[in-house]
């Protein structure tokens, strides 16, 4: 997918967050840095890399999968839309798209734009096996306001695929196709509002 100029401030934020996985030299960085900021480089393909390199799996870009466990990285920013504008239908949320071509889990890396957080989800292939196109995963939603709401980028953490979000991006890479995964200890705001 090509960047829009409006998106490259999102790949800078990738890059920030994940650059440091793939050990470049200060002058490689310079460089690097340059190239992210005019929207020749993109998220996707650094953070396949950094995923390779701390889950220790190694690259197997073919059809259907990134890494050679069959699982598919998918970096995605949050959006914001209005689903039904006669019933003001609102939703913040991950859109994790293109995924009826995968062999295997998704390991998907969301950025939050409103809470300028990370997330991050290991979802089993049998889990969304059923999604014509796309996982969307709702941060915030809200019916009956006509004007754009004012989101916090709080999720609701008890709503559809929330059960795979992980606690860190390490933790993210090493999980192993078939393998357990530890569930993200709830805070304390999402005990007392679920």
């Amino acid at each position: 997918m090509a960047t829009t100029d409006e998106y490259v401030k999102y790949d800078i934020r990738f890059f920030n967050e994940f650059y440091k996985y793939l050990n470049f030299d200060e002058e490689d960085l310079l460089g690097l840095e340059k190239a992210v900021n005019i929207g020749l480089l993109q998220r996707d393909r650094l953070v396949e890399l950094a995923t390779s390199k701390v889950g220790k799996i190694a690259m197997d870009s073919t059809s259907g999968q990134d890494l050679a466990d069959t699982s598919d990285v998918k970096t995605v920013v949050s959006g914001i839309r209005n689903n039904n504008i006669s019933k003001g239908q609102w939703m913040h949320s991950f859109p994790v798209r293109k995924v009826a071509s995968k062999n295997g889990p998704l390991r998907v890396i969301a950025y939050n734009k409103i809470a300028d957080k990370f997330h991050y989800f290991f979802i089993p292939f049998s889990a969304y096996q059923h999604c014509k196109h796309t996982v969307e995963i709702v941060v915030e939603q809200v019916s009956g306001q006509f004007s754009k709401p004012n989101f916090n980028g709080m999720p609701k953490t008890t709503r559809q695929w929330w059960q795979y979000e992980v606690d860190s991006f390490e933790d993210l890479c090493k999980i192993k196709p078939g393998g357990k995964r530890t569930r993200k200890k709830l805070s304390t705001f999402d005990k007392f509002f679920m």
